[in-house]
C-alpha cells in the first residue's frame, strides 16, 4: 500500500526577525529534494510576507493552508467561540477570521485574516485549515467552511480521512519538530503502515529557544517581545537534522513507498460518530486551551450539536 505522507509546516511567528530566514532555508531544502509540502499560514504572517516577495514565490510552489487570523492573541478561537449560542459563535468566527487582529489588544482592525492570505496567493486554492495547538471548535469550523475551507488538519478523529458535513478531517499529526528535534527514522517508517500520515513541523523552533507565542500564554502582552535565538551552532545542527529527514522522505518517495503531499481530496468514508467518540474528540481538542489555563464552558455542547448527538 502506498502511503500518502503530508509534510506540513505551521508558519505563525510574525514577531521574530529570524522567521523569514528559517522559512527560506526550509523552502530551499524542499526545492533541493524536489519535495512538496503544505504550509499553514496565519493572517498575521500573511501580512508580514507582503514584504518578502521572493519567499512568497517559493511558497507558491507548494500547497497553502490557513492557520487562523491571529493564532495566540486573546481571545483565541476557543475563547471567542465559548458562548452559549452556537450561531453567535459562528458569526464571531466569520468576523474574526476575515479581519486584522491587533496583536496587543485582540481587537478587530479592518479587513485581513484569510483575505490577506488569499491576496498574496491569488492563484492558490486555499481550502485547508489547521487550528493553533490543534484546538478546534465546531462553530468556527463551520464558519471556515462558508469561507471555502473544506479540509481540516486539527482534529484527532480517525487514522484515515473521513467526511462529515462536507468537511474532510485528515489524521492527527504523528510527529514533528514539536520541541525543535526531528523524529527518528523508526517513527517515520512506522507511519508507512497508514493510508495517510501527517508530519507537522514548526519552523520557528529551529531558530528560537522557546515558543514565539510564550508571551501570550496567560494574557495579551503590553508589547511584542522576540524570543531568544538559538546559537548558530544549534541552528546549523537542527537544519542538518532536518535535511536528513528530507533525504529519508525523498528516498522513500523514490522507491515508491510514499507519495509526498498529494492534492487534497474529499474523503470517501462518511463519519458516524457515537457520543463516546465525540467526547474523545472534545477532550483532545481542549488540550492546548487547558495548558494555557483556560477552562471552556460551552464548547462541549457545541461538539455535541455539531456531531448531532442528543444529550
Amino acid at each position: 500500500m502506498l502511503c500518502k505522507l503530508f509534510l506540513t509546516f505551521d508558519v505563525e511567528d510574525f514577531i521574530s526577525r529570524n522567521s523569514i530566514f528559517i522559512l527560506d532555508k526550509i523552502l530551499e531544502a524542499l526545492k533541493n529534494r524536489d519535495l512538496k509540502a503544505l504550509f499553514f499560514i496565519t493572517g498575521h504572517m500573511a501580512e508580514k510576507l507582503r514584504d518578502f516577495p521572493q519567499t512568497v514565490d517559493l511558497l507558491s510552489e507548494h500547497q497553502i493552508g490557513y492557520h487562523s487570523s491571529s493564532h495566540s492573541v486573546h481571545p483565541t478561537i476557543f475563547e471567542f467561540t465559548d458562548v452559549d449560542d452556537y450561531r453567535k459563535a459562528y458569526e464571531v468566527s466569520l468576523e474574526r477570521e476575515t479581519s486584522h487582529i491587533n496583536p496587543l489588544t485582540g481587537k478587530i482592525e479592518g479587513r485581513a485574516g484569510i483575505y490577506a492570505l488569499r491576496e498574496i496567493f491569488p492563484k492558490k486554492q486555499i481550502t485547508a485549515f489547521r487550528a493553533p495547538g490543534n484546538c478546534w471548535s465546531p462553530p468556527h469550523e463551520e464558519a471556515l467552511k462558508s469561507l471555502g475551507i473544506y479540509y481540516d488538519f486539527s482534529a484527532n478523529i480517525s487514522k484515515k480521512p473521513v467526511n462529515f458535513k462536507g468537511i474532510t478531517f485528515y489524521p492527527y499529526p504523528l510527529f514533528g519538530h514539536l520541541e525543535g528535534i526531528s523524529a527518528d527514522n523508526r517513527t517515520l517508517l512506522l507511519s508507512l503502515r497508514h493510508e495517510v500520515s501527517v508530519i507537522n513541523i514548526h519552523p520557528s523552533l529551529l531558530v528560537n529557544q522557546r515558543e514565539w507565542d510564550a508571551i501570550y500564554y496567560k494574557l495579551n502582552p503590553s508589547k511584542l517581545i522576540e524570543p531568544p535565538t538559538k546559537s548558530s551552532t544549534q541552528i546549523r545542527s537542527l537544519l542538518k537534522e532536518f535535511n536528513l529527514l528530507l533525504k529519508e522522505i525523498s528516498y522513500l518517495q523514490k522507491i515508491k513507498l510514499i507519495e509526498v503531499t498529494p492534492q487534497l481530496k474529499k474523503a470517501e468514508t462518511e463519519l458516524a460518530p457515537s457520543k463516546d467518540k465525540v467526547e474523545k474528540y472534545y477532550q483532545t481538542s481542549i488540550r492546548w486551551a487547558l495548558k494555557q489555563g483556560y477552562k471552556p464552558k460551552y464548547i462541549r455542547q457545541h461538539f455535541l450539536k455539531f456531531f448531532e448527538i442528543n444529550t
